[in-house]
């Protein structure tokens, strides 16, 4: 699988960084303050981790989905109990991510109106439904309504409410199984049989969204702040990198005209 996006957010800032340091430069001005930010280092690695926590749900996922239907000969319950760790993981990493996004938001915005932004990603969530964001910072993060409420309290109930949300299987109208999530002690996490996989779809287009909007901000905040412009450069993702995205694409329904899928 090939996949290929100009709408990368450490690709994006790093071509930002180095632009900023060509026109400090071209100045006469030092350019040594413009360090890659804590914040990004953390996302890259958060990336990293939540697409490798996706691979390993979809195979032990698939596993077990196979000793159920017989291709297997006995049921294979080592996978379903770490599918079920994995996809834990899934939505642990997902909020680290998210906190980090916004910790690289703090930092190219934190000044804009005299106060500083909060570090996570909730409470800038929170703001920008208020409409308390400087500029159009309040559509980039009000945009994630319809997926990050819901992310946010999976998360809080693991990690806060001792939740212990098991995988379910259920037959499709149109025939087949689906798998979805339930808690054994009180109302399930979502109405109707979620399909489990299209869930996290949803979660990872949602993120993708989120970027998008934030580099179409970007790309006027910079030109009128710095009076330069940040070249969507195409990023190419291999291997597993790749995998927010075509979870994105496969399960979440993301498209964009900058994005290319194709068999390799």
């Amino acid at each position: 699988m090939m996949i290929e996006h100009k709408n990368s957010l450490g690709t994006y800032l790093g071509d930002w960084l180095a632009a900023m340091a060509v026109k400090a430069r071209a100045e006469g001005k030092p350019s040594s303050g413009l360090q890659v930010p804590q914040p990004l280092q953390s996302l890259r690695r958060h990336e990293l981790s939540l697409c490798l926590m996706l691979e390993l749900f979809d195979e032990r996922l698939t596993r077990f989905e196979k000793s159920l239907s017989g291709e297997i000969a006995d049921y294979d319950y080592g996978a379903y109990s770490e599918a079920m760790a994995f996809l834990d993981a899934i939505y642990l990493f997902s909020r680290m991510l998210l906190d980090s996004a916004a910790g690289i938001v703090k930092h190219l915005h934190g000044c804009d109106t005299g106060r500083a932004l909060p570090t996570s990603f909730n409470d800038i969530f929170k703001k920008s439904v208020r409409g308390e964001l400087p500029n159009g910072l309040n559509a980039v993060f009000s945009g994630c309504d319809a997926w990050f409420p819901q992310l946010k309290h999976r998360r809080d109930d693991i990690v806060h409410r001792f939740e212990t949300y098991f995988i379910g299987f259920t037959q499709r109208s149109k025939g087949g199984a689906i798998a979805v999530q339930f808690s054994p002690r009180r109302e399930p996490p979502a109405i109707g049989n979620e399909d489990l996989r299209s869930y996290v779809g949803t979660v990872m287009a949602g993120y993708q969204g989120f970027v998008d909007r934030l580099l179409d901000y970007w790309d006027e905040v910079f030109r009128g702040s710095h009076a330069i412009s940040v070249s969507r450069n195409r990023t190419i993702f291999e291997g597993r990198s790749g995998n927010i995205l075509l979870w994105a694409y496969r399960y979440g329904e993301y498209r964009n005209d900058n994005l290319l899928i194709g068999e390799s």
